[in-house]
Parts: C-alpha cells; structure tokens; sequence
C-alpha cells in the first residue's frame, strides 16, 4: 500500500474519532516537521520538554501527541514525571495538532525518515502496511495481553495483527435525566437495558407540556455522530459492518436492516425522537428538554457540570447482545535504532500501565484499558466522588471494535446519511442500507 493511500485511510478514520475525542480548548497548530528532525511545537501550543538537560546515560527519544487543552496538560504532566522517575530514558514531548494533522504529519515524516520515536495517533492501525512501525504484538507481554480488554486489542489489529497499544479511548453510552424520569413515573435508578424497555421509558418521556399538540419534551435522541450508535445497534442485533475477510460491508444484512428500522421508528411510529434534530440534542438534554441522549462516554464531566438536574448514565440497552464501540486513539513505536526502540517501548508501558490508565480516566474520563484498574484502592474514592464514572468501567465488559478499512470515512457518512433518510421518511430501512452497502462496496472494488 502507497503512503498516499495510507494517508487517505488515516484521514478518513479521523471522521469517527473526532466524534469520540473529549472537548478541549483549540490550541494552535504547529507547521510540519522538516526532514532533518521533528520540528519543536510553536510557542503558543502546549509543551512538557524537560526542565533539567538530560543526563548523558540516558537515551533521548521524542513523542508526538494529539490532545490540546487540559487534556494536552495531563499527557504532558504524565510524561514529565516519567522523565522523573526513568534512569535510562529522557523523552522530548511535541504537541502536533488535531487527530487528523498528526496523521499527515507522520506520513510526511516516514517518507522524510524522520519520523519520532512514539506516536499517539486516531486510527492507528492504519499504519500497519508502512514498515515503519514496530508491531505492539512483537513487544507486549502475556500479562499485558490478559490485563487489556480483548476490545482494545481487536481495535488495535491490522490484518488481524495488534500494530498499537491502546491509550486514550472513548466508548457511547446512555445519558438519561434521573428528574424527568421522577417525574414521569420511571424509576431514576433503572435506565432502559434493552431496546424494547428503551422505547417504553421514552413514551414515558415525551410530552406536549404546552397543550399545542407537538412534543416539546422528546424522550429520546443522539449526538450528530449517528453512524457509531447506528453501528452499535447493528452489532447489538447480531449484526457485522465489515466481511470477515475484510472485502466488503455487510451491514445491509437482515440484522442491520432491523436495526436501521428499529431507529426509524423511534421516529415515524413510536415518536419519541425528533426528526434530524441531533445537532441540537446536547442542548436539549443539558436544559431539560430531552429525556435521554446517546453521546461519547468522553462528555461525561461536561454534561454532569451543565445539566441543572441529576444526571444518570448507563450502559447502552442491547438487544441480541450488548456491544459498546470504541473510539479514540492508540499509541505507535517507529522503527529507528534499537536502543531507541527500547526505550521507546519503556516510555509506552509507563504511559499505559495501571496507574496512568486510571489517572487518565480520573482527569480525562478516557475509560481505563485495564481490568486491574478495577482493584486499585483510587478507584473506589474516586467513584464515591463521582458514581457515574463506574458505569464507565462496568461497560468496558461489552467493549468492541469497528474494523478500520480504507473506506471507512465514507462509509460512515452513508451510514448517516441512511439514517437521515428513514427519519425523515425519504427511503425503507432497507433501501437505505443497500444503497450506502453499494456505494462503499463500489469504491472498495466488490459487487
């Protein structure tokens, strides 16, 4: 595979990842690194370099990261304290912009061979076929392995080999108003758990409190990002968006099509969902408008700041089976020497070991990729502090992964594009499906 399609790949994965990213403050983004040496970021990004020269035994590697604002602090306060505390390894933290221009920036710097030594990047496994990477499968331990949620790792395969370590990730999930439910006769401590109890709970919900014969209270809607709550209740049903052996998407099958159906009528027969309304769905929830809401677990501290009323979270309701998309971004190792490969590898077990996975989640709401953050003594204070933060833990059991392909991006956008079509009546559930099926199958070169 060229690095151009390479580069096509990485962009478009970046349609679904920037819809799992936590909001952070815009930070200005640096120019492209040169080819003699990664560029150092510009002055007005946020930097974590090193305040002392670092001692002559030490190795020196670099690291690019992709997240601004408060979260971009607490990535570059981990990696300040791992130069603290590492006697072999003394890394140089560069800011390089969005999801999307650190993937751009990494293809120009494995054309220019200069590329740094670790890379936190969305969609990584698009980088599997450069030759530029070391495979994570090469260099994790058995332990590693048993203690990251399989989720994580299937979302970290190409060619069903894991090629990056997982990092900073995101997953839906269920927002619901526990005073709207009070006051419509539902429990506030039981959300809906499957499909059907999430229609009833939404009637419940939906009122006309003005008398003018339209809802102004709706029961149920979800973020703009539709095509990952599509995908999850694709999944849910029992249902796959791409073949097994990765040629094809399948998600115009019967399983799909009854999950697309099932979200159209939401709308046109149980009418407990505005139609195309989703751009504004996070408004309406904060201000008691909207009884539930589908939306990135990364939200969680925002929505629980700017809602007015007690906010309940739940794992999203299943139907055959319950399945939680993951979004977010991972960590690379680049081929470059094997002393810096080494320490390298050190610099990403320190950043993804336990206790960072759990302070990542503490300060970020990023879920924890480890089952033995579960058992850590910090967890249990900081759920006391912040109950619905267990949820987020609870539901990394029901993690899974949507195959990264070249078309992603594009096959996303039919996916919205299907769902917008029965919303709005336009088209069946099936005929949408078959016509985004077409399309990217089309562009993938298969009938």
């Amino acid at each position: 595979m060229t690095l151009k399609k390479i580069l096509l790949i990485s962009l478009l994965a970046m349609i679904v990842l920037a819809a799992c990213a936590t909001p952070t403050a815009e930070a200005p983004k640096p120019t492209v690194a040169p080819p003699t040496a990664p560029a150092a970021p510009a002055t007005s990004a946020p930097t974590a370099v090193a305040a002392t020269a670092a001692p002559a035994q030490k190795t020196k590697i670099t690291f690019w990261y992709a997240l601004s604002g408060a979260q971009g602090k607490v990535v570059e306060d981990m990696a300040a304290k791992f130069n603290q505390t590492s006697k072999t390894t003394q890394v140089e933290v560069i800011f390089q912009g969005s999801y999307a221009d650190i993937a751009q920036k990494l293809t120009a710097a494995i054309t220019a061979k200069t590329v740094p030594d670790v890379a936190q990047m969305g969609g990584a496994p698009t980088l599997g076929e450069s030759g530029a990477i070391v495979p994570v499968a090469d260099l994790v331990s058995d332990a590693d392995k048993k203690d990251i949620f399989d989720g994580f790792w299937d979302y970290n395969k190409f060619n069903g080999k894991v090629v990056s370590m997982p990092f900073n990730n995101s997953t839906p999930m269920l927002y619901y108003n526990k005073d709207l439910f009070t006051a419509a006769g539902l429990d506030p401590n039981k959300p809906p758990t499957t499909w059907d109890e999430l229609v009833t709970a939404a009637k419940a919900l939906t009122k006309d409190t003005n008398g003018d014969g339209k809802p102004d209270q709706w029961g149920f809607n979800t973020h703009t990002d539709t095509h990952w709550y599509l995908s999850a209740m694709i999944m849910q049903n029992g249902g796959k968006i791409l073949s097994d052996d990765g040629k094809k998407v399948i998600y115009n099958s019967p399983e799909g099509i009854e999950a697309l159906q099932f979200w159209g009528d939401l709308v046109t027969k149980n009418k407990v969902m505005p139609p195309n309304q989703h751009a504004q769905a996070g408004a309406d929830f904060t201000t008691g408008k909207l009884g539930m809401i589908m939306r990135s677990s990364s939200f969680l501290a925002t929505v629980e700041k700017d809602a007015k009323f007690k906010v309940g979270v739940a794992i999203l309701p299943g139907k055959k089976i319950k399945s939680v998309p993951i979004g977010g971004a991972s960590l690379l190792v680049f081929k470059t020497t094997p002393e810096r490969q080494k320490a390298a590898w050190e610099f990403v077990q320190w950043m993804t070991n336990a206790e960072n996975s759990l302070s990542l989640f503490i300060q970020t709401n990023y879920v924890p990729i480890r089952k033995s953050v579960a058992g850590l003594p910090a967890v249990k204070d900081f759920i006391a502090k912040s109950p619905n933060s267990e949820v987020l833990i609870k539901q990394l059991e029901f993690a899974s992964a949507i195959p990264i392909f070249f078309e992603l991006g594009n096959s996303d956008e039919q996916l919205r594009k299907a769902v917008e079509k029965v919303e709005l009546g336009s088209g069946t559930a099936k005929d949408a499906l078959d016509v985004a099926a077409s399309v990217i199958n089309k562009a993938l070169g298969v009938p």
